[in-house]
């Protein structure tokens, strides 16, 4: 690592655990808030920063924590809205990870995501249509349809799972069992904290490749930072995530989070792989949160070869191509033709790369060795 990366891991390290940080000799504090921005955990880290360095994180701090409480108060009002209709629902990641936190509101806010229960769908999209919820976009797989209302985004979820990685019925049951905690006076349904876990170890997986950011591997090890019974942590929470494929990833990740942010406890994961550890925080370091600091417009062939790996050919430029295109996201008769313009774009961006001097062999070579890490992680 660098020292703006080292030094970002001393300040979480501060953050979350009161650890005396030690940072480099030189470090380039503008360098290291820009790296806490693509990685979103400004407000995080900001109250950690040296006095003589800490301005310009204040404010980028103070408008993180305006953001989280605007987005828990809209938060609050759709769960009274949805329990007035008696729709079963949990809210997902979120105010579900910050919870986990020693300062939730430190924890940056993205969109509320909602799941709701099995054949209350459309009940809860009708709902949300008739109070004033603005509909924005799918994209065209069914799986979650984004509303805005009072400046925050809402996900509301037909299914959680993607393609590759099918915790529903998990996750149904969730619903029925869900328990009720409470951030700064406002309540709300989540998961129990098993399933919880396994929701916030889903998504570093579902994101391992190009958008995975520092964000969501903090809110898991926070999530084990949360029992600090070691024992019960093993004998209850990790079986649940090896059942579901996931025990070599939550093993690495508490590895990582001990050996470079200051996690104390978790001896279960001591027989986790060294090498694997510092490649996943490479990754990490090399993405940014959902992918801001990720090299797809010039390793386009890298990024299609994993892509394809999880989801499969036509539905990676499906999904793709609705992403990268307003007018299929507007339009859903042309939603047909998304994989098309998505096949044309990558060639194109593969034509770019050539001209930049990149090799596509390389590029899936790149592709073979990330496989291999996957690999490694317990990941298929």
């Amino acid at each position: 690592m660098n020292n703006t990366e080292l030094a970002l891991c001393e300040l979480i390290k501060a953050s979350l655990f009161g650890l005396a940080p030690t940072f480099p000799e030189a470090v380039d504090w503008n360098e290291v808030l820009q790296e806490a921005q693509a990685q979103t955990v400004v407000p995080l880290v900001a109250g950690a920063v040296p006095t003589e360095a800490a301005e310009g994180w204040k404010n980028a701090a103070d408008q993180s924590k305006a953001h989280f409480m605007r987005a828990l108060y809209e938060q609050t009002k759709l769960c009274v809205l949805l329990n007035s209709a008696k729709i079963p629902f949990v809210i997902l990641k979120g105010t579900a990870a910050a919870m986990y936190y020693p300062i939730p509101c430190n924890r940056t806010m993205g969109d509320v995501d909602i799941l709701v229960g099995d054949g209350f769908f459309d009940a809860a999209f009708s709902l949300l249509q008739k109070n004033g919820y603005q509909f924005e976009t799918d994209y065209g797989d069914g799986r979650d349809y984004t509303f805005s209302k009072g400046g925050v985004l809402f996900e509301l979820h037909r299914k959680y799972s993607d393609e590759g990685h099918n915790i529903e019925p998990l996750l149904q049951d969730g619903i029925r069992q869900a328990e009720t905690p409470n951030l700064y006076g406002n309540a709300f349904p989540a998961l129990p904290k098993a399933m919880n876990g396994l929701v916030l170890l889903d998504h570093i997986r579902h994101h391992l490749f190009g958008g995975l950011g520092l964000r969501q591997i903090l809110d898991f090890m926070m999530f084990v930072f949360s029992e600090p019974d070691d024992a019960k942590f093993e004998n209850e929470y990790l079986p649940l995530f090896e059942a579901n494929g996931l025990g070599t990833l939550a093993k690495t990740i508490a590895k990582m989070g001990k050996q470079y942010f200051g996690l104390p406890g978790a001896a279960w994961c001591e027989t986790a792989d060294d090498k694997t550890c510092t490649e996943l925080l490479e990754t990490v370091f090399a993405g940014g949160n959902f992918g801001r600091k990720n090299p797809y417009e010039y390793r386009p062939m890298e990024s299609f070869t994993m892509e394809v790996k999880k989801q499969g050919f036509f539905k990676t430029l499906q999904r793709a191509g609705v992403a990268n295109c307003k007018a299929f996201q507007k339009h859903k008769w042309l939603r047909p033709f998304a994989w098309l313009y998505q096949l044309f774009r990558l060639l194109g961006r593969g034509i770019v790369a050539l001209f930049r001097g990149k090799k596509l062999t390389k590029d899936l070579s790149s592709g073979k060795e990330k496989a291999d890490f996957y690999k490694r992680l317990g990941i298929e």
